[in-house]
């Protein structure tokens, strides 16, 4: 749900909040984006679709979540967002990437060993 509303408003997930969805795993549940916010602004001055929000976006929530057969079909399509937005990011030079590793303290600093 997170996602879908990211998506149609072309940020990250992570900039949606307050976001609630009623019901179980099923094609009932229904979400709520009237308290949710993109970038700290209600959903409805950012999406500006109202036929999207109240006829697509449910419809899309309720065949994700109710008819993916668990969790973890929900999840994918967030999880491989979020990959796919930190590899256009590092594509264009706007993400740093930092590596450690966990090597042995003599082959970081011989004169420690032994």
């Amino acid at each position: 749900m997170f996602l879908q509303l990211a998506l149609k408003a072309d940020v990250f997930y992570n900039r949606v909040t307050n976001m609630t969805i009623w019901g179980n795993h099923s094609t009932t549940q229904v979400p709520n984006f009237l308290n949710a916010k993109i970038n700290g602004r209600p959903v409805k001055e950012v999406i500006k679709d109202t036929k999207w929000l109240e006829e697509d976006f449910p419809i899309t929530v309720q065949k994700v979540h109710g008819e993916g057969g668990g969790a973890a079909e929900a999840v994918a399509p967030g999880v491989r967002e979020g990959v796919a937005d930190r590899c256009r990011r590092l594509a264009r030079g706007g993400l740093h990437v930092f590596m450690t590793s966990h090597l042995p303290r003599q082959i970081l600093s011989p004169r420690h060993s032994g």
